[in-house]
């Protein structure tokens, strides 16, 4: 538009005319662009990171190799990006993953592994600021489509309550637990919020729901002393601390999406992550079959036997159990591990042949299983379950005055484990001391795990002791 000298608005009719071409053709390329957008949206994805040159396990760099092709193949894939990425984060290769898992979430952006792939690498890198927003992602996603998997909200209000924002991680405690009431990390969560705002009561509380779960029970018996200490009951954490002395390390929480990328696992230490994992999640089988190369991988390590060992007698496979463990046992006969397990393995076979009326049997398999267990206690004295071990098996050769010597031992030696007081407070209960047994039954309940094997067994017991049926003590 240009002005007449009246003053009045004067039109260049062909000026007009190439502005409105103009504005069409640049609205056409818009839309052109937008359809090609949505459906191609990344026009130039980025090159699939390498193995990097010190990375030396040749069977790494093939299953890298292997990953790397199917990306060079569909560059627009976010599975096969995501592949990629499980495959180096699972041998330990965090920078290379998050290239992929920031591709994988753009091609995908519904998927909660992606980034909560992306906020754990910065976790392990300590900056949980950065990580938030991620975590954020990886939990609103779930929601939709991954709702029994609570880990992402788990490890998001663990990251808020490190960084001090209580009342928004408590809120996410809070949801797990209206979903899963039992749920022991969402506890110890609550447990260390209350402790936070000095709340002992609470704190404690929350903590001796908790402590029966093998993925917490040493960490819950460290901060129960710390708690009771606070309220004033030394005794009380004394106990704690003792018993969370004699513990070993508690084992990562399950994290399925961790499970996920670990099948990925070529090195040695993440395949035995691998393992774990599957084990404590209940896929033995699956375990099994990741174990069995690794004896042939490494023919001169014991570990691997051990492993497949414990992983067969959980299945029931005690014969085979007990060969895998003879050789674990040849290559490692200094190992408390290669003894007490032989011994368990021998224990669990007398066990079935008494129920299956092979008396001559049983009997063998009792002595072998007793010499084994002192075999481990000459090594370490103070395995409380090796002196269950033999406990057991003298229990099975008749000898009850000697096993419940054992048993006793036992418990004296790891007096936080439920187990050895189920099984002293079994025998005690068989020989009529009831109220010893007593004692030991609801120990072993109190601070045993709800889903414990033998828990229905000790109910009953304890049951058989009162007029009127018991039920599971309550915690305080």
């Amino acid at each position: 538009m240009t002005t007449a000298p009246d003053g009045s608005s004067a039109r260049l009719p062909g000026r007009n005319r190439f502005a409105l071409w103009t504005a069409a053709l640049l609205t056409a390329i818009a839309l052109v662009g937008t359809v090609l957008w949505f459906v191609h949206p990344f026009s130039a994805p980025p090159t699939p990171p390498l193995v990097p040159l010190y990375e030396a396990e040749p069977g790494v760099s093939a299953l890298i190799e292997k990953s790397r092709e199917r990306v060079l193949r569909e560059p627009r894939s976010a599975q096969a990006w995501g592949c990629l990425g499980q495959a180096f984060i699972a041998n330990d290769m965090e920078a290379e993953s998050q290239i992929c898992f920031a591709e994988a979430e753009r091609l995908d952006p519904s998927n909660p592994r992606w980034p909560y792939y992306q906020g754990g690498s910065l976790l392990n890198q300590g900056d949980r600021e950065t990580a938030l927003p991620y975590l954020r992602r990886a939990v609103e996603r779930c929601a939709v489509s991954e709702r029994d998997n609570h880990a992402p909200q788990l490890t998001l209000a663990e990251t808020l309550l490190t960084l001090g924002r209580q009342e928004e991680a408590e809120e996410h405690f809070r949801q797990v637990l209206e979903r899963q009431a039992d749920n022991p990390r969402a506890r110890y969560g609550m447990a260390l919020v209350a402790s936070a705002r000095q709340d002992w009561e609470s704190s404690r509380s929350q903590l001796l729901r908790c402590v029966g779960s093998p993925f917490v029970q040493r960490k819950a018996r460290v901060q129960l002393a710390i708690v009771s200490q606070r309220l004033g009951d030394e005794a009380s954490a004394d106990k704690f601390r003792r018993q969370a002395d004699a513990l070993p390390p508690d084992p990562e929480w399950i994290d399925p999406f961790v499970t996920e990328y670990l099948l990925w696992a070529v090195k040695k230490q993440s395949r035995y992550r691998l393992v774990e994992s599957l084990e404590t999640t209940g896929r033995l089988k699956e375990a099994v079959t990741v174990l069995q190369p690794m004896l042939s991988e490494y023919p001169n390590d014991y570990l691997p036997w051990v492993t497949l060992a414990r992983v067969l007698g959980q299945l029931g496979e005690y014969d085979r159990a007990e060969q895998v463990m003879r050789e674990a046992l040849r290559l490692a006969p200094e190992k408390v591990q290669s003894h007490y397990y032989l011994s368990l393995m021998l224990l669990m076979q007398a066990e079935k042949a008494t129920r299956n009326g092979d008396r001559d049997r049983a009997e063998k398999l009792y002595q072998e299983a007793a010499q084994r267990a002192r075999e481990t206690l000459a090594i370490k004295p103070d395995y409380g379950f090796a002196h269950m071990a033999l406990g057991l098996s003298l229990k099975g050769l008749g000898q009850r005055d000697n096993a419940l010597a054992a048993l006793r031992q036992a418990v004296l030696c790891n007096p936080e484990q439920a187990e050895l007081h189920f099984h002293f407070g079994e025998l005690l209960a068989e020989d009529g001391r009831q109220k010893e047994s007593r004692q030991q039954l609801e120990e072993a309940i109190q601070i045993g795990s709800s889903n414990a094997p033998w828990r229905q067994t000790a109910l009953d017991r304890l049951a058989a002791t009162v007029d009127r049926p018991l039920t599971s003590p309550k915690r305080p």
